[in-house]
């Protein structure tokens, strides 16, 4: 039998292997009670860096072709194994379109509470191991959107990136920023 070291003496690596296993075992347990006292049990009191108040930055967002974005806020009031939250966009024609989402981040499909266009809407959230959330909503149209976000620059944006599947197959990407909005003074 070889070691990690190249010494053929057996007890030499059984009990260096036998040393390794340790250590590993140890880190891993305490991997494990941080994941086990964290993530998945947060309340909604936990700080989230997605919490707060966001902006669409249309300067550095980038639609797919053919397609103006509308302005839009989104208020995340929680986000741990549950998220929560409200988005409100405001058409060219002056209207507020909204929905939201108060539902586990669990994969499963819920129709969402919403007004004007987004009437019909329905949406997923999953929480992802790095602790931002995968996005898909299906439009009442056939329209699949599927985001991914990730909190960036110090907390301030939010950077989404997202495939747009239309109902004849073809697909667009785009990407928003969102600013976060800091509270007045």
């Amino acid at each position: 039998m070889e070691s990690y070291l190249g010494a053929t003496n057996g007890a030499f690596t059984v009990r260096f292997v036998s040393n390794f296993a340790r250590v590993f075992i140890m880190i891993l347990a305490a991997m494990s009670l941080a994941r086990v006292s964290g993530a998945d049990d947060e309340g909604p009191n936990v700080s989230s860096p997605t919490l707060g108040t966001w902006r669409l930055n249309l300067e550095e967002s980038i639609a797919p072709q053919g397609v103006t974005f509308d302005p839009f806020v989104v208020v995340v009031g929680r986000a741990d194994s549950v998220i929560d939250f409200a988005y409100t966009a405001t058409g060219p024609d002056g209207q507020e379109h909204t929905f939201g989402f108060g539902s586990p981040a669990d994969g499963i499909v819920r129709e969402l509470p919403a007004s004007g266009s987004k009437v019909g809407l329905k949406g997923a959230m999953i929480r992802l191991p790095s602790g931002s959330y995968e996005s898909r909503l299906w439009t009442p149209s056939g329209r699949y959107e599927n985001k991914f976000c990730q909190v960036v620059a110090g907390g301030l944006k939010q950077v989404c990136l997202a495939t747009l599947t239309y109902p004849d197959g073809s697909v667009a990407f785009f990407k928003q920023v969102l600013d976060r909005v800091m509270a007045d003074h």
